[in-house]
């Protein structure tokens, strides 16, 4: 059986950082690495470095860095346990066998497996519905669409699903916390009854809600599962599982409005669509589409309430840094309803001539000046400056008037909203600070020239380390942790931070000579600091008048001063 270590380097040796973080953080190459938006902290401009050589990720915005490991378990706040469990079913590789741990035994891994087996019960009911599987091949969701989507049903009763998962062993009050029943006057009942059942999933694939459409005309037309530990809507789009390899190759994601709407774009070959649950598209919704694209385009409703919708969305994914055009859908059109009406190569065509913002805006009914004063609305919110120009300058044109009027009433409007509006302060760097210099040289030197390790460690003591955290990882290498990725997966914390730090930036030039200057500095240091200590006990002497210590103490000081005794091994005397 391989040992702990060993299964590590095999799951670091087949998982690549660049893939993995690829998934939750949009990616560009720049030279040798690749570099993205920081997720654990706000930033304009990236920062965030991830090295495919060296298999690590560091933040020089904030500080954060590390491994796979780390990575996942900092974004997902997790547990390390489960962290391994992930990337090592990723990976492909099985882990020993141990007794198990409480995160893996714990609510949230009990309300994943209840959301599974929940799921299959849907699905298996879906079949046996004419009724329910008539509604959808109507809406023009074919068999092969349906399994794609894991599309189910749940049936017209009270309590089906609750008597399923109890007999599948789970206890009432965690399928009460798992939204899947309602406490009601007379016990506990099915949230969902009755209705079309769409599984909503995380990144990771793993079933965490649902949301039911009812075929029957009963209100609400559409219901969510409640939030749980396992769910927040604010934070999840439907079909973004399925969608993110196609983000990245697109470059741009189809924000729609609906589970049908999705359905029916990927089914058409239109895999970049993505939609909210049901609710209003968050801050939260933008800071994870930024992660994957740059630009999106809006395909909401054609009817008032889209066009509301499409204005709000723009604005929020404008501010969040992203590049936003609309789909012109003709009068009570949606997505679903065009392909199913028009086919996929209208719908392409639609696509390859998206409104920009302001066209969007200035199409609309009403009262000119009062589109264009929501316009300049939105624009106030575009994080781009470049890009605010330009839509300012389209403004002035469409309007007709001169760019200065249109910069006036921006800078008016901007005044009012800011005067409202409470910027968030920027997340604290970590660390404490800039770390000794000798210090901080000694560990890049060690990490370029590991071979140097035995020679440096006998010449430099960790006492030589005043700083916490470049003495704690100069004690692991004394210890024998040599290799850069063993000695990362004993690191924690800041320690990693500060590893992750220092291996990216260029190599020291002559390193040979760069530690033998690095040692005698700190040699130097460790001499002074000997020094100011028999200063004091010299004082000590002459104020006790204690001549025989105090001759013995200056013959010291002399001999330190001069080089004539080494500060690797200084002496011991009576007053030491």
């Amino acid at each position: 059986m391989p040992s702990y270590d060993t299964t590590l380097e095999e799951i670091r040796d087949r998982i690549d950082i660049v893939d993995l973080i690829s998934e939750y953080v949009h990616l560009k190459k720049t030279g040798q690495n690749w570099k993205g938006l920081c997720p654990f902290h706000t930033e304009k401009t990236p920062s965030f470095t991830v090295s495919p050589a060296k298999q690590i990720y560091h933040c020089f915005g904030c500080g954060n860095g590390g491994d796979i490991f780390t990575f996942l378990v900092r974004y997902e706040n997790l547990a390390f346990p489960e962290a391994l469990g992930i990337l090592a079913k990723k990976a492909g590789v099985t882990l020993q066998a141990s007794r198990k741990d409480p995160v893996k035994t714990g609510e949230k891994e009990t309300l994943l497996n209840m959301h599974k087996d929940a799921l299959g019960f849907f699905q298996q009911n879906l079949e046996k519905n004419t009724e329910a599987t008539g509604y959808l091949r109507g809406r023009g969701i074919d068999a092969d669409a349906r399994k794609l989507f894991s599309v189910g049903y749940a049936l017209n009763s009270w309590n089906a699903l609750l008597n399923y998962l109890t007999h599948k062993g789970y206890k009432p009050d965690a399928i009460k916390r798992s939204g899947l029943v309602v406490q009601g006057s007379k016990g506990l009942y099915d949230t969902f009854r009755d209705r079309i059942i769409f599984p909503i999933y995380d990144l990771k694939s793993d079933v965490i809600a649902f949301g039911g459409r009812s075929i029957d005309g009963s209100e609400p037309k559409y219901l969510n599962s409640p939030e749980t530990i396992i769910f927040n809507k604010r934070k999840i789009l439907y079909g973004l599982n399925r969608a993110k390899d196609s983000l990245k190759n697109s470059g741009y994601a189809l924000f729609m409005e609906g589970y049908l709407d999705v359905i029916s774009a990927h089914a058409a070959g239109f895999t970049s669509a993505v939609a909210p649950l049901g609710t209003a598209c968050t801050q939260e919704h933008g800071k994870l589409m930024k992660r994957f694209v740059e630009e999106v385009i809006l395909a909401f409703d054609s009817d008032a309430a889209g066009i509301k919708a499409a204005k709000n969305a723009a604005g929020i994914l404008l501010e969040s840094g992203l590049s936003v055009r609309m789909l012109p859908f003709p009068q009570k059109e949606d997505p679903d309803s065009f392909l199913r009406k028009n086919g996929k190569e209208a719908f392409r065509a639609l696509l390859e001539n998206p409104l920009s913002v302001i066209d969007f805006f200035m199409r609309q009914n009403g009262d000119k000046r009062l589109m264009a004063r929501e316009a300049i609305e939105t624009i106030s919110m575009v994080s781009d400056k470049i890009l605010q120009g330009t839509y300012m300058k389209i403004l002035s044109e469409k309007l007709n008037v001169e760019e200065r009027y249109v910069r006036e009433e921006f800078l008016r409007i901007k005044k009012q909203l800011k005067s409202g509006y409470k910027q968030p302060s920027p997340k604290p760097r970590t660390g404490s600070g800039p770390r000794p210099r000798n210090e901080s040289y000694i560990i890049r030197l060690l990490l370029q020239l590991p071979e140097k390790a035995p020679e440096v460690c006998g010449a430099v003591s960790h006492e030589d380390f005043k700083d916490v955290i470049t003495r704690s990882i100069f004690k692991k290498i004394k210890e024998g942790l040599t290799d850069f990725n063993q000695l990362l997966s004993k690191c924690e914390g800041e320690e990693k931070d500060f590893l992750t730090d220092i291996s990216l930036r260029d190599d020291i030039e002559n390193p040979e000579k760069a530690i033998n200057d690095c040692i005698k500095r700190l040699k130097d240091n460790r001499r002074d600091i000997l020094l100011r200590e028999l200063q004091i006990k010299i004082k000590e002497a002459e104020l006790n008048k204690d001549h025989n210590l105090l001759n013995e103490l200056l013959t010291q000081y002399q001999d330190i001063k001069s080089g004539k005794i080494s500060v690797d091994n200084p002496p011991f005397t009576k007053g030491g």
